[in-house]
Order: C-alpha cells, then sequence, then structure tokens
C-alpha cells in the first residue's frame, strides 16, 4: 500500500488509538510532552512511520509512548530486541499472537481503566438474587394451591425483573466491545507468558493474570450474553431474551462482573501494557530492519554536551545527512529560506524523542546529556477560535519555555523568534531570551536570518549556516551544515533569478548598500 494512502486511512482512527494516551495524560503528567512540541515535530507522521505494530493496543501503547519527554521501558529490552532481530520466524509467530487483539474494538479496552462501572450495592445484589426466584416460586406455588394472589405475586415478579432487565442493560450498552476485548486481551496476554522471551519482560506478569482469573471466568459469561444478543438468530435471541428476564441472569451476571472489575483497573492495566510492550518491541525490530542505518542513543563524555554523526529525518526522502558536536555552548543557525535549517532542528528533536521512546537513533552515532527534555516553539499562527495573534501565541511559549529552563536540562528547538515584530525589538527580544534559556545545563538549537544574533551570542553559541548558491543563473542547495556564521546575501539574486524587474533588484543593491555604508 502506498505510504500515502497507509497515513490516509491511519488518520481515521487516530482518535481511537489516542483512547489510552488521553487516559494515561491525566494520570500520569511527569514529563509530558506539550501539544505544541508534537505538533512542530510533525509527530502523527512520525507515528505512522514508526508503527509496525500488530494490534490495537501495541500502537496505543506506542502513541502513548510517543508523547513522554523520558526513556521508556524499551530502552530496557535490548536484549529481546536483538533475539526478535535474529529470529525473524520468532518474531512473526509472536506477532500473530499480537494480532488476535488487531480489532478496532480493542481500542475500548482503555475506557475500563478510567470509568466509575456500574457497582451495585451488596444489598441490591442479594435482592437481585432473591427477586430471580420470585416468578418460578410464585408458578409453582400457583400450581400446587390454585391461589390467585401467586398470580398477581408472579406478575409483580415478571413486572420487576423485566424493569431491572432492561435497566441493567442499558447499563451494559457501554461495555458491547470493550468487555469481549479485554477478555481477549487476557487469554492472549497469557498465552505470551508461555514464552520465555516474552516471560522475561515482566515475571511477575504471571501472579498478576492469576488474580485476574475470577474476573476473567465471569468476563467470559458476560461476553456470552453479548454474543447472543448481537450474533445468534432472533428465535434464539427472542428465547435467551426471556430467559434472562425471568431469572435475572444477565442483571447478576453483569452485576458481578461490574463487582469483580471495580479495583483491579490498576492490574488490568499492567496486563495492557505487558501486551503492547511485547507489540512495540516487534514493532522497533522490524522498523530497524528497514532503515538505512541507525544507533543506540548513549550518554556524552563530560566534555561534551551533545554529539551526532550523520543525523538524518527518517521522513525525509533521501535526507541529506549531518553532523555536529556541542561542547557546553548551544547551536546558533543562520541561513536563507529552504537551506535546511529548520528541517534539521526538527530532525535534532524527533531523534532525541525516539533515543528516549524507541531507543533507536537516525543516525551512525547520537549522545546527549540523560533524561534532557525536549520542547520547542517552530511552527507558530494565529488563532481565529482563541482570539491570538501569532506574535501573542510565540510570546506564551517562550514564556513557558523560560520557565522550564530553570528546572534544568532542557533541549529548546526555535525557529525565527518573533518574527512578528519589528526589527531591533526582535533582535533585542531573541538575545535575551536565548541567553536566559542556557542556563541550567540547557542546551538551545535556534535558527535565525537575524545575522546580528551572531556578534551578540558568541560567546554563548556556536556559529552555524546553512547556505546555498547561484551558479548560471540556476539555485541550489547542498543542505549540509557549515561551521560559522552565513557570509553569503544571496536573496536579491534569487529574485533576479525569479524575473523581478531590474529597477526593483537595483534598487535592492542600492538600498543594502546604504544600510550597510558600501
Amino acid at each position: 500500500m502506498p505510504f500515502f494512502l497507509y497515513i490516509c486511512r491511519m488518520r481515521e482512527t487516530l482518535s481511537d488509538i489516542a483512547l489510552y494516551h488521553e487516559y494515561k495524560a491525566t494520570t500520569d503528567t511527569n514529563s509530558l510532552l506539550s501539544e505544541r512540541t508534537w505538533e512542530d515535530l510533525n509527530l502523527d507522521d512520525f507515528f505512522l512511520f514508526a508503527d509496525h505494530t500488530s494490534s490495537c493496543v501495541g500502537r496505543q501503547y506506542l502513541y502513548d509512548v510517543l508523547h513522554y519527554n523520558r526513556t521508556s521501558e524499551v530502552a530496557g529490552q535490548e536484549k529481546m530486541l536483538d533475539s526478535l532481530s535474529a529470529d525473524t520466524v520468532l518474531r512473526r509467530d509472536i506477532q500473530n499472537e499480537l494480532k488476535k487483539l488487531n480489532h478496532v474494538d480493542a481500542c475500548s479496552i482503555a475506557s475500563l481503566f478510567s470509568a466509575t462501572h456500574p457497582v451495585c450495592s451488596r444489598s441490591f445484589y442479594l435482592l437481585l438474587r432473591v427477586l430471580q426466584f420470585i416468578p418460578a416460586l410464585s408458578l409453582g406455588l400457583l400450581y400446587v394451591t390454585s391461589s390467585v394472589g401467586f398470580l398477581w405475586l408472579m406478575l409483580a415478579g415478571l413486572l420487576v425483573n423485566l424493569v431491572l432487565h432492561y435497566r441493567k442493560k442499558t447499563e451494559m450498552q457501554a461495555y458491547l466491545f470493550s468487555v469481549p476485548q479485554l477478555l481477549n486481551l487476557l487469554k492472549q496476554s497469557e498465552k505470551l507468558t508461555k514464552r520465555p522471551l516474552c516471560l522475561s519482560i515482566n515475571k511477575e506478569i504471571t501472579e498478576v493474570l492469576s488474580d485476574l482469573m475470577p474476573l476473567r471466568k465471569r468476563l467470559a459469561s458476560f461476553r456470552l450474553s453479548i454474543r447472543l444478543e448481537s450474533d445468534l438468530a432472533f428465535m434464539v435471541y427472542l428465547f435467551t431474551e426471556l430467559f434472562n428476564m425471568f431469572f435475572l441472569t444477565e442483571a447478576i451476571s453483569a452485576s458481578r462482573a461490574f463487582f469483580l472489575l471495580q479495583g483491579k483497573q490498576q492490574k488490568l492495566e499492567l496486563v495492557f501494557r505487558f501486551f503492547g510492550l511485547i507489540d512495540v518491541l516487534c514493532s522497533v525490530s522490524e522498523l530497524r530492519s528497514k532503515l538505512p542505518y541507525y544507533s543506540l542513543p548513549e550518554s556524552c563524555p563530560e566534555e561534551i554536551s551533545f554529539q551526532v554523526e550523520d543525523i538524518y529525518h527518517p521522513l525525509i526522502e533521501n535526507c541529506v545527512s549531518n553532523a555536529i558536536t556541542l561542547h557546553g555552548k548551544s547551536a546558533l543557525i543562520t541561513g536563507s529560506n529552504m537551506s535546511g535549517k529548520t528541517s534539521f532542528i526538527r530532525s535534532i528533536g524527533v531523534n532525541l524523542l525516539s533515543a528516549g521512546a524507541l531507543h533507536t537513533c537516525f543516525a551512525h552515532h547520537f549522545c546527549s546529556s540523560p533524561d534532557l527534555k525536549l520542547a520547542s516553539a517552530i511552527h507558530m499562527e494565529d488563532s481565529l477560535m482563541e482570539g491570538k495573534s501569532f506574535f501573542l501565541q510565540e510570546v506564551q511559549t517562550v514564556k513557558e519555555m523560560i520557565d522550564l529552563s530553570r528546572e534544568g536540562n532542557h533541549l529548546f528547538l526555535l525557529d525565527e523568534l518573533f518574527k512578528g515584530t519589528n526589527t531591533i525589538e526582535r533582535i533585542a527580544i531573541a538575545k535575551a531570551v536565548l541567553s536566559a534559556l542556557v542556563v541550567q545545563r540547557n542546551l538551545v538549537f535556534i535558527s535565525t536570518h537575524d545575522i546580528e544574533l551572531a556578534s551578540l551570542l558568541k560567546a554563548e553559541y556556536d556559529l552555524y549556516h546553512f547556505c546555498e548558491s547561484v551558479e548560471d543563473g540556476v539555485l541550489s542547495f547542498d543542505y549540509k551544515l557549515k561551521s560559522g556564521p552565513v557570509t553569503e546575501r544571496n536573496a536579491i539574486r534569487i529574485l533576479d533569478i525569479c524575473g523581478y524587474p531590474q529597477e526593483v533588484i537595483q534598487e535592492a543593491y542600492g538600498v543594502v548598500g546604504r544600510i550597510c555604508g558600501f
């Protein structure tokens, strides 16, 4: 399937895939990646690129892992990744088991972790157990005594049971998809524990699954009633409905299942994450096999704060690789539009995120400070819905970065700071902000057209640039990062190539001469 068709198909289900992360983001806010950074780095597209999972559970786990600024559980499973990469037959066998939860209904399992389930009181449960025998007992006594009173008692019992049956049935509709898939998850997870390689991830998972066995048995009957409701022929369905209504079997079974489910969410999530991690490990193994090259992230030696060799952006076709080494300073990158500045800093961000989430870097060598956290301000635009201008959006985002800088150990990615204001104030504010951000072992990668910043920040920033060449009226880019500030001005030459009137070109050159004093 062409990649663009794959993206279109998957985008229709991203809201389903995000369900687990939406729950997780409310309970685990530590090191959560901001929505701004997610959008700046086009991480929806990166997720689709990196996703080689076999189940909806695995995709939800992967989507959640990519939303955090920290080292994931994948990093501690390099031995398993080696085994999966070396034995592709084993990997396919495991993936075939994982595919048992590849139905979109499996995405709804995550709703069971946070929902307040309709648990009835013990007294009400006992009342249900009594009421289930009233119609049958009344019918028996009516047959023995022929008393009209028992007929009325039977009819009253049937009416009460009818109301209770459909009341409970309404509650069950919300679990029509999640409960059968949860049962499937428990069964498939138990199968995976039979494989020593999978069990090595979490040896305590067998005890968790054992503790959940009573719930699993109760869910089996819960699932049966759902299947009868939706799959079997009408006559069987009608008979089943009458039986369930008469004896309240479905209501009692559901009440017992809800009672057992309450308080088990944490253990259920452990099983969910066990299954999801196995799927993601298979996915990472397959991803690595398709890359031109990759490396494992490393911690930098004391004299180096950041270093990459032959880094590339995995979403850019035929991407030109680059290298950079920082010794305690940050990086200020100048150059013209389309020269590769923004793509390079996005490559840095995607690689840092992938290093933590997938323990995989798109480079021959990648080293950084441990647990370096990522924040960015790259793609800013006006928000009509929120009534915020481009400049105000940027001011608020950069203020959040300054607040984060006090925590230390952050990597800030910025592109064309404060371009929504006048030149003098833009340069002044940018210099002040960029100096403020580099405290507390923070690193900054900033791309800019303002070459004046190079001289103002040379004590705190190493200077780099991208450039273009114009030969025989042809504009070309090599997309290679070079040391030092940009030394050429080609913007007016590009206008000339594009056919601007000569009077415009000559006047532009004249203005440059007057401003620069030559």
